[in-house]
Formats: structure tokens, C-alpha cells, sequence
């Protein structure tokens, strides 16, 4: 069979029974689900049960590809992980979500459609600390012995010192410490520079899988060359003519520009990136001179450094630099490393459960102990290392509810933007997306920024590009108004067909984004594979899979429910967080003051446009069988 686009195989793993196989890629498959998080969704439907601990040897990590990967396709360097991920996800009953976490990789993803693959699926336990090495020649378990107990850094170096071929270097994703010591909120790293699977790291670890390796050389077909490369002129003609392109991230990327700047020691991207996002920076002077950090956004250091009270820089670089090499979710282990700190400035814990470690916001070396603590699973850091809900249950705290020091947490994760705090304030992608999502995530898309940087017009022009009919304009945008709820079905669903076909949402800086475009993708995917699609029947795909995944958590007992709204955003419906600027109050896009009521009218509308039942949470049968999903109900609710 010739496949275009795809690699054409699926490579299956028991590190149990040290058995590798591969089957045949279905090419009806694909045409349904397209790739990455869809091809993960249907492998996993078909592989797990619900209520399957997520650390144990069956629960399978997915990690899956899109057909534009390894082609010229702007930003095509993403990839997917997906299991059920081991934080226990609501406060009133222990659950897992099943979920996909997107990544983008210099070179692992696509070494890994070099070798013949477009997704690894791995089950088991190995019996010893092993990697995966995927390569032209074969699939071998390894055993990890020379790694195991190595930090994110120097398991990767090591990994590629080892593993080069004709096409270079190989791909690696790893786990750090963390991982191997099941801590719940650890995640792997692609390529020693972006996470993948945020919280996936104890999966891994309790499979005694630290690594996989990639590489190969055997490249991509693709059905239309000439097709494709017109359209690749056409893209980037489009997009390096847009008025704010630049190559490299400019200084307002960052608020702290000229620190930015200062700092910056040199960019890295993905591959087929024609905007590299991810900043490497050194500190120039302080205690820790020279020291760098890299893999977040330059600003999470300035800012949590200043809520951390470290006035040097340099410190927070080298604090972020230990926490990634651990394989700590950074967002997470700050937020938690602060809170904790203020608990017991406030007396509601003390030294009896930090194991003799007096805390104070400021103290550097606490922070890094507490860091050690989370990793080795001691004293408060074993609470820690459970996640947010057990941590608050068992200090009798909600960190959620916490106006002042806490964090809001949907899920059992903390949301990765702070609504209250985001300029563009609560709309429906750093809002509303992080309620309604398997796992707390924003979602990129033109509310992403404030009304100061976008017009209503901008927005408008993002639906158009997303591929919405006249009828569904008319029902977001309403005047001057945006019903954020319908809103975000769409931007869900196209943003979920980018992870799938394997492309960048976020590529080039800027708020209007030319690469957030469905019909362009839809000519380089066509182009590709030679399946003759619309624009319009891919975006269905998108929806397939958002369908799909709420379909395998609501089997796992998630319902509406579950859609919960921190405490700390309602809150700030009446107490303003004080910055500089002013009071601040929870406002939507259009800096309306919003109430609860305002809030629970956009899940409703969310919840109507995607066909949704607003009790239950399910999606109806009506929209399940439209989709072609009736099969995977039939899976988990038989009749």
C-alpha cells in the first residue's frame, strides 16, 4: 500500500513481555481522525478500560504524529502525547482524564516518521530501568542503567552522543527524577528544549521507561510535489509579507524587553519553524552569573520571581533551570512552592510537616529544598508530588478558593494563564477553554489578545479563516459582542485539527497569526496526501476528536459538573486584584464586568453548539452518530 503523508505504521510496545510489533497504518482511520491526538483518541478507546489506575502497566502512553510532519508545512514540528493522566482530577470522587498533550520537537517527532512510524503506543512494566530505541533498522528495548537517576539535561546529551546516523542527530524524549519517583505533576521533555505531556512523566516512570529515541532517514512522500510547493510559495509570500513578521522574536514578544534582550543568549525552534519561540537566556550579572534557562516563556521568570520575592534574576534562572532538569511541571512547582511558603507564613502549617525546613518568600536555597523535597517525595514535598487536591485535603486547605495566594485550579491542574490576571480577561480561549477542557488549556485564537492589540474586525477575520459559515458568524458575533461559548466550539475544533495535522497554533508573534488558516492547511494536507478533503470536512475532523475525547472521559465518570469555575475567578467578580495599573476586576474580551450567571451562559451556549447534554455532559446520539462516533459509544455505553 503507498501512503502519502504518513509513514504508514503503528509500533506497539510490551515492556512487560520485551515484545515490539508494528500493523499497518489504516488509511480510513487517518481519513476520520486525520492524526496526532485523533489517531491517539481511536488507539486508546480500543486499549483501555475505564477506571484503569493511570499507573499501571495498562494504561498506555500514545504518542502520535500528523501528516504534515516532516514536510515544508509552516510550523509542522508538533506531536502528541496522549494516556490518562495520574493527578486526580475532581474534588469529589477520584478520577483520571484521559487527554492529549501537544509538544512541538526539533527533530523527535519527525526521526520518528523517519524510522516508519506514525505513532508508538507502549504498555507494560519493564522489569529494569529501560529506554526505547526506535531506528531504520529495528525497535530495541535498552536498558537505561547509564541514565536512570540523570537529570532532563544530561539523559538527553548522553542519549544523543550515543544514538547519530545519516540524518544526524536522533530525536529524544526523556523524563528527569521526578518521573522515576512517580511524582504526579512531572512531565518529558522532546529534544532537551519543550515538554511533552504535561503531568505524563509518572507514566512513564512507573513503566520504567525513561527515554524514547527516534531516528531514521527514510523521509516522507508526498502525492502532489508541485501542488505542495505552490502552496508552500503561496504560505510564505503570505506570511513573511505580514506587516509584524520577524524571523525571530522581537522584544515586545515580552513585557521586560530590554531585559529580554539583555539576557537573550540565542533562539531555538522546531522543526520546519519559520518563528522560533523558544529564547535561551543567560544571566548577565548576580550571584548566578551565567547561568541559563530555557524551554518557558521569558516572562514566567520575571513574574514569578517577583511573586517569589527573588529581586536577583539570575536566581530564578538557576531556580528554573533545577526544576526542569527534575522534570517538574515549572508552572506547577512555583505556584505550589509559593503557596506552600505562605502557608506557613501564615501559621496554617509548620515545621513538623516541612521536616524541620523553616520557609519564607524570598529565602532561595528553602525554595530549592523544597524543590529537592517534591522530587525525593518527603515531608510536605511527598504531598506535593500527589498533585493539588490531595495536597489541599490534606492540609484542610483550597488552594483554589485562596483570593490571595492561591492559583486557579480546574480539574486538578492549575490553568496555565491566570484569568484575572491576562490582559484580555476572561474570554473564550484563557477562560472559558481551561472550564470546558479534559484537562485545564487555553486555546489560541484571536481573544487570546486584548481588544488594544485586536479589533472586533480581527476577530471576525480569524472565524472566516477558521471556515465558519454566515450562519454561524451570526451566532457569535452579535453587534459589538462575542458569545464566547459558541465562539470556542469552533476555535477548539481548529485548533485541534492543527495538533493533528501537526502544526504550530502559535508560530509566528503575533496576535493575527497567518498560519491559524484552515483552508491553507487544507491545500498543504490535500497536496500531501492526496485524500480530497474541503476545508470544511477537515474542520469536521477537528470536531470528531474534540467529541471523541469528552465521549472517553465522560465514560471515566466526568460530567457537567466537573466543568467547575475556580473559586478565585469568582471572586473576582467583586474583589479586584490591585495592579499597577488599577483595581481589576473579571471582565470578558469586550472588558465587561462579568457575573457567575454571565459565566455559566457561555458553558450553556458552549455546551448547545456543540450538541451537548447540559446536565449530563455527554455528547447527544444525534451528534455522535453525525460524527461517525457511534461505534466508540457503543464501546463504553452499551444498551
Amino acid at each position: 500500500m503507498e501512503y502519502y503523508g504518513y509513514a504508514g505504521r503503528i509500533l506497539h510496545v510490551d515492556l512487560t513481555n520485551e515484545k515490539v510489533w508494528s500493523e499497518p497504518l489504516d488509511l480510513n482511520l487517518v481519513r476520520k481522525f486525520v492524526g496526532g491526538p485523533g489517531l491517539g483518541y481511536a488507539i486508546f478507546s480500543k486499549l483501555s478500560k475505564p477506571g484503569t489506575d493511570p499507573l499501571s502497566p495498562e494504561n498506555p502512553i500514545i504518542i502520535a504524529t500528523g501528516p504534515l510532519v516532516g514536510t515544508l508545512a509552516p510550523g509542522s514540528g508538533k506531536c502528541c502525547l496522549i494516556t490518562k493522566f495520574p493527578v486526580v482530577a475532581s474534588k469529589y470522587k477520584e478520577k483520571y482524564c484521559i487527554g492529549a498533550s501537544t509538544g512541538g520537537s526539533r527533530r523527535f517527532a519527525v526521526m520518528l516518521k523517519n524510522a516508519g512510524y506514525d505513532c508508538i503506543v507502549v504498555v507494560g512494566k519493564a522489569e529494569k530501568p529501560s529506554y526505547l530505541k526506535v531506528t531504520d533498522e529495528g525497535v530495541e528495548i535498552c536498558n537505561a542503567k547509564n541514565i536512570w537517576g540523570k537529570d532532563v539535561y544530561e539523559a538527553t546529551d548522553l542519549l544523543i552522543k550515543e544514538h547519530e546516523g545519516i540524518t544526524g542527530k536522533c530525536g529524544v524524549w526523556v523524563i528527569g527524577r521526578a518521573g522515576e519517583n512517580l511524582v504526579r505533576v512531572s512531565h518529558g521533555f522532546v529534544d532537551g528544549l519543550n515538554t511533552l505531556g504535561r503531568y505524563a512523566g509518572a507514566v512513564a516512570g512507573a513503566k520504567n521507561l525513561k527515554a524514547i529515541v527516534t531516528l531514521g532517514s527514510r523521509g516522507i512522500k508526498v502525492a502532489d510535489r508541485k501542488r505542495f510547493m505552490e502552496a508552500y510559495k503561496r504560505a510564505m509570500e503570505k506570511i513573511t509579507k505580514f506587516p509584524q513578521y520577524q524571523p525571530l522574536p522581537p522584544p515586545f514578544v515580552s513585557k521586560y524587553g530590554e531585559l529580554y534582550i539583555k539576557t537573550r543568549k540565542y533562539v531555538k525552534g522546531c522543526s520546519a519553524c519559520i518563528g522560533p519561540c523558544k529564547s535561551v537566556h543567560e544571566a548577565r550579572d548576580g550571584e548566578f552569573l551565567g547561568e541559563t534557562f530555557q524551554g518557558t516563556v521569558f516572562d514566567i521568570a520575571i513574574d514569578f520571581g517577583k511573586r517569589l520575592r527573588l529581586s536577583d534574576y539570575s536566581k530564578m534562572f538557576k531556580l528554573i533551570d533545577i526544576i526542569n532538569r527534575n522534570g517538574l511541571c515549572l508552572l506547577t512547582t512555583l505556584r505550589m512552592l509559593y503557596y506552600v511558603t505562605r502557608l506557613y507564613e501564615r501559621g496554617i502549617i509548620s515545621r513538623s510537616e516541612t521536616g524541620g525546613l523553616p520557609l519564607k518568600t524570598g529565602d532561595f536555597h528553602a525554595y530549592v529544598r523544597l524543590v529537592e523535597k517534591m522530587v525525593r517525595r518527603e515531608d510536605i514535598g511527598a504531598l506535593m508530588a500527589e498533585g493539588w487536591y490531595p495536597l489541599c485535603e490534606k492540609l484542610g486547605v483550597d488552594a483554589s478558593a485562596d483570593f490571595r495566594d492561591g492559583c486557579s485550579i480546574i480539574k486538578g491542574i492549575d490553568t496555565l494563564i491566570d484569568a484575572r490576571l491576562w490582559p484580555s480577561n476572561f474570554n473564550a480561549g484563557m477562560g472559558l477553554a481551561n472550564i470546558v477542557s479534559a484537562r485545564a488549556k487555553h486555546v489560541h485564537l484571536a481573544t487570546y489578545w486584548p481588544k488594544t492589540i485586536l479589533s472586533l474586525d480581527d476577530v471576525k477575520r480569524d472565524c472566516e479563516r477558521m471556515g465558519l459559515t454566515e450562519s454561524e458568524l451570526e451566532r457569535i458575533f452579535k453587534g459589538e459582542s462575542i458569545d464566547h461559548g459558541r465562539l470556542l466550539k469552533y476555535a477548539e475544533d481548529a485548533e485541534t485539527l492543527y495538533n493533528a495535522l501537526g502544526t504550530c497554533s502559535v508560530s509566528v508573534h503575533w496576535a493575527f497569526d497567518p498560519v491559524r488558516d484552515v483552508p491553507m492547511l487544507t491545500e498543504f494536507y490535500v497536496a500531501t496526501t492526496g485524500f480530497d478533503v474541503s476545508p470544511r470536512e477537515l474542520l469536521k475532523a477537528g470536531e470528531r476528536i474534540r467529541n471523541l475525547e469528552r465521549l472517553l472521559n465522560v465514560a471515566e465518570g466526568f460530567t457537567r459538573e466537573d466543568d467547575e469555575i475556580p473559586a478565585v475567578w469568582l471572586q473576582n467578580i467583586e474583589i479586584p486584584v490591585r495592579l499597577s495599573t488599577g483595581d481589576k476586576y473579571l471582565m470578558d474580551w469586550s472588558e465587561r464586568k462579568l457575573s457567575k450567571q454571565d459565566i455559566e451562559e457561555m458553558i450553556r451556549s458552549y455546551y448547545e453548539e456543540r450538541g451537548w447534554d447540559y446536565v449530563t455532559g455527554m455528547p447527544t446520539k444525534e451528534k455522535l452518530a453525525e460524527l461517525g462516533l457511534t461505534e466508540y459509544y457503543n464501546l463504553f455505553f452499551k444498551e
